[in-house]
């Protein structure tokens, strides 16, 4: 238990670093690579990116089925039993990759039946190249994930972090050598392909000689495979509503002549706030995931899981709540002085995404203890349904009011599907005590809210386009919200882990043990 703890405490310490890093570096990354590459070709690379991310479908789910079968096997059949399933989980993976190459040829191919009217002849073959990059990257990800779930399985999330804090400054340090050599989005595509079949293979080599867990291709435990698609089914469908949210509004931008390229990169701008909120908000509950389902298995009453939501639902409204407000009170000046001029759109976009994800963002552990229940399905079918009235929205309102028409549809479908019918399902049948944990959560928020009020109206008294207001602005925000959430807000236990700055590994190990 100690050295589990250690792995959380140590492993968390690694992810803020990580989220620092990965908030930092962009600050000096994106105008550069932006002066360099051109709004355009941006806009070109993301829709390339966007049209590729749908080929993450292709795992149908299996991915997070991995962890669940290998911690279960592991439980009830010790390592023989886990090595064993391991390789028939690697055998999947592998069949997929090739399979991933296939389909990624063909979108290749038919990319000019949808973008012929919006993009040139020469814009048109440069993404083509960059799919052919993309799609080889998502394929050599597909054939270790086995290998990343050991990993995760076995809670090592010190390596884990190392690896992606190493990730998180290499990729911007060679796209920038890539661009400073001329080689522009294709150069890009090419990093992250490297950086990606370097960072597998390090996987592979680190589970079987520092964990000593080689898959075993004998005797694999076939007869799991029912069990195993019947649990993936539904996250698979949770995966193509996800990418529906995530890629479909910058495809549909890329597709609209008037749009096309530069759309899609003022959106894409846009997009990158609430993809760094979910970035920070998912670093806690990475660490209680494999807890939750081995709680789960072990009986855990609904009180314990509930109790368990509470804590690390109210860390990550700390976060979410700072960044969110923080961005609603001075993301305008903050824009402009990132990317200069012609992004001013970008901001409502974030606001109108942001704003609403708060919902599922501090509830991520409620979804593992769905997934680990195995009463997923609701959730896929909620999400499917709203993802397709996401779609239709869009395409009715992008053409009328731009990206922002896009960004309208994508806010709503937050607020029904994740918010309303979720939490509802939460606490209905899921049986979490749902209102008091928003009881709890509710003023995470609230104080954070009204401070980016009062930053709004002092709008009127204080240029923060300035750029010495604007970073005066952002220090005294925080300073503010941390005095009057320490004073108003925080509870004892989350004082401690502040005070002690994760080193005290009792108060972890509490927070693990009160939920054993």
């Amino acid at each position: 238990m100690k050295l589990k703890a250690n792995q959380i405490r140590i492993g968390m310490v690694l992810s803020y670093a990580n989220l620092i890093i990965g908030n930092l570096i962009p600050l000096f990354y994106t105008p550069i690579m932006l002066e360099l590459l051109g709004q355009s070709e941006y806009g070109l690379y993301k829709i390339a990116a966007s049209t590729t991310a749908y080929l993450t479908i292709m795992n149908f789910g299996l991915g997070s089925a991995v962890s669940r079968f290998l911690i279960k096997a592991n439980v009830e059949g010790g390592q023989d039993s886990e090595e064993k399933t391991l390789g028939l989980f690697d055998v999947i993976f592998k069949i997929i990759s090739v399979a991933t190459l296939v389909v990624g040829g063909i979108i290749v191919f038919v990319l000019p039946l949808f973008y012929s009217d919006s993009l040139s002849d020469d814009e048109l073959v440069r993404m083509q190249i960059i799919v052919v990059l993309m799609v080889v990257n998502t394929a050599v990800n597909f054939s270790a994930t086995a290998y990343n779930s050991v990993v995760s399985a076995h809670e090592r999330f010190v390596f884990i972090q190392l690896v992606n804090v190493l990730l998180t400054v290499a990729l911007p340090i060679f796209n920038i050598v890539a661009l400073y050599l001329g080689y522009g989005s294709l150069g890009m595509a090419s990093m992250s392909l490297i950086l990606t079949i370097a960072s597998r293979i390090i996987y592979v080599l680190y589970v079987r000689y520092n964990m000593n867990i080689k898959p075993r291709y004998k005797s694999m435990p076939t007869n799991i495979l029912k069990d195993v698609f019947s649990f993936s089914f539904w996250i698979f469908v949770s995966t193509i509503v996800s990418q529906i949210y995530t890629s479909t509004d910058t495809v549909i931008i890329g597709m609209i002549p008037k749009l096309a390229t530069i759309g899609a990169a003022v959106y894409s701008i846009g997009y990158t706030f609430p993809s760094m909120v979910f970035s920070a908000a998912q670093i806690v509950p990475g660490f209680f995931t494999p807890r939750v389902t081995k709680m789960v298995f072990n009986g855990a009453d609904d009180k314990s899981l509930t109790d368990m939501v509470i804590r690390v639902g109210r860390l990550q409204a700390y976060v979410v709540s700072l960044i969110t407000f923080g961005f609603i009170s001075f993301g305008r000046p903050f824009i402009q002085w990132y990317v200069g001029s012609g992004y001013e759109e970008a901001y409502w976009v974030a606001v109108i995404i942001m704003i609403p994800n708060c919902i599922p963002l501090v509830q991520s552990v409620a979804h593992s203890i769905l997934q680990a229940k195995n009463m997923h399905r609701f959730r896929s079918i909620t999400y499917l349904f709203i993802a397709i009235a996401n779609i239709i929205g869009t395409i009715l309102l992008v053409g009328k009011f731009g990206i922002i028409g896009a960004a309208i549809p994508t806010g709503i479908s937050y607020i029904i599907g994740q918010g309303l019918i979720m939490n509802w399902y939460y606490w209905k049948k899921v049986k979490l005590d749902i209102p008091r944990f928003w009881k709890s959560i509710f003023p995470c928020f609230l104080i954070p809210a009204v401070m980016s009020v009062i930053t709004l109206i002092l709008y009127k008294f204080i240029d923060f386009y300035n750029f010495a207001h604007m970073i005066a602005g952002i220090m005294i925000f925080a300073l503010v919200y941390a005095v009057v959430m320490w004073c108003l807000v925080l509870n004892k236990e989350e004082k401690g882990l502040i005070l002690n700055k994760f080193a005290n590994t009792k108060i972890v190990s509490k927070m693990i043990n009160n939920n054993k």
